[in-house]
């Protein structure tokens, strides 16, 4: 029985793992829980290049993760990331 416990558990990570990927596709935007393939709380640059691999090239990923990466400790938390946004600013809408 424990045997069959650990390949049943790869097994479910990659199909939820494909779901959420293909979920994200929709918003072309990649989550910090698919990005971190270890599940050890952070993202390597080699996670966020995998990641990103179909937004954008090696040379990019490196560039963007180097920007994101805050406190240059070589991974980002989940803070760096998904940095917060600015609002956006409401569009006016005429009165009719």
């Amino acid at each position: 029985m424990k045997n069959n416990l650990i390949p049943a558990t790869l097994v479910a990570f990659l199909i939820l793992g494909t779901a959420a990927i293909a979920a994200d596709k929709k918003t072309s935007k990649i989550t910090f829980v698919v990005a971190d393939a270890d599940l050890d709380g952070k993202v390597s640059l080699r996670e966020y290049t995998t990641a990103h691999q179909s937004a954008m090239d090696g040379a990019a990923a490196k560039a963007k993760f180097g920007r994101l990466d805050k406190n240059k400790d070589g991974s980002l938390s989940g803070e760096e990331f998904a940095p917060a946004r600015k609002p956006r600013a409401k569009k006016e809408t005429a009165a009719r």
